[in-house]
């Protein structure tokens, strides 16, 4: 993760670059703190919602979760 300090001109508290090999976020520091703090929270929160990041320690437990737990519409083979 990188961090950078940015003027986005009022538009929004931050940008962010995020590919599979890099994250880099903008932060406009002239914007409200809790502000960009809401905006770092739902950022954050939508990517572990859509299974882009996940928490750390929990990857494995959850993808043995999913293993061990058939389809309920699922027959016996």
């Amino acid at each position: 993760m990188h961090v950078e300090a940015v003027d986005l001109h009022g538009e929004a508290p931050i940008a962010v670059r995020d590919t599979k090999s890099s994250f880099t976020l903008g932060i406009d520091f002239s914007q409200p703190p809790e502000h960009i703090a809401a905006t770092l929270a739902e950022l954050f929160q939508e990517a572990v919602d859509s299974n882009r990041w996940h928490r750390r320690g929990t990857c494995e437990q959850h993808q043995a979760e999913r293993r061990a737990t058939p389809h309920p519409e699922s027959g016996p083979y």
